[in-house]
């Protein structure tokens, strides 16, 4: 296809978006911090599928840090 979607990380997991999907199920005052990787060096550790950009979203009721 020639859709150039980003890729969307929440909370650690890969969400896959049909074209055209958006974010509306994503309630914005649970969102802490949004990040947009942009540079290959950043994007390349989640493989082909962060090519067009990985946007990386933490919600308050995300996972906890690891220790």
């Amino acid at each position: 296809g020639g859709h150039a979607e980003p890729l969307f990380i929440i909370d650690g997991m890969r969400i896959t978006l049909q074209p055209g999907e958006g974010l509306n199920w994503l309630d914005p005052a649970d969102i802490l911090q949004i990040d947009v990787l942009k540079d290959p060096a950043e994007t390349s550790i989640y493989g082909a599928g962060g090519a067009n950009g990985v946007i990386v979203i933490r919600t308050k009721r995300g996972p906890l840090p690891q220790r």
